[in-house]
């Protein structure tokens, strides 16, 4: 191996200007050709940190709610009445429904007499009621701290 095949593995970038006074110093009537190579890497700098934080905040609300609300009213009305047939088990008069109350009673003949009735009736009531509600919601605080290795050199 002579001198010219040995100095393309001995440059450094800044020696270019050198390495062409050796070549034409060299007596053997080569010409060697020269490339040079870039080597580029990356690595990772840190610039910043960041730090999140969560929090659930709870709280208690108000709200209206609309509700329907039903009263059932059971009236017993006397009738003390004799009938010859027995009504139907259950009638109604509107919205009242009407249950006869029957029994037997010993007489010359035997005969079905209407003791009472029982009126029942539904009301409704349409009213507002405030119901108290836990609420959550989540806050996120997200804070940026710089650190000392910010420089852009690679």
């Amino acid at each position: 191996m002579n001198s010219a095949d040995n100095i393309g593995d001995n440059i450094e970038r800044n020696d270019f200007a050198s390495l062409q006074e050796e070549i034409k110093e060299e007596s053997s009537g080569r010409i060697p050709v020269i490339k040079e190579h870039v080597e580029v890497s990356k690595k990772v700098i840190e610039k910043a940190k960041v730090r999140l934080s969560k929090r659930v905040n709870e709280t208690v609300e108000s709200y209206d709610v609309p509700l329907i609300e039903e009263e059932i009213v059971v009236k017993r009305v006397q009738k003390n009445q004799l009938v010859d047939t027995a009504p139907a088990a259950v009638r109604y008069e509107g919205d009242i429904m009407i249950i006869p109350v029957l029994k037997e009673v010993a007489v010359i003949e035997k005969r079905i007499m209407l003791v009472e009735e029982i009126h029942v009736a539904k009301y409704k009531y349409d009213k507002t009621e405030t119901r108290r509600v836990v609420v959550r919601t989540e806050e996120v605080n997200v804070v940026r701290t710089e650190t000392n290795n910010s420089s852009n050199t690679l």
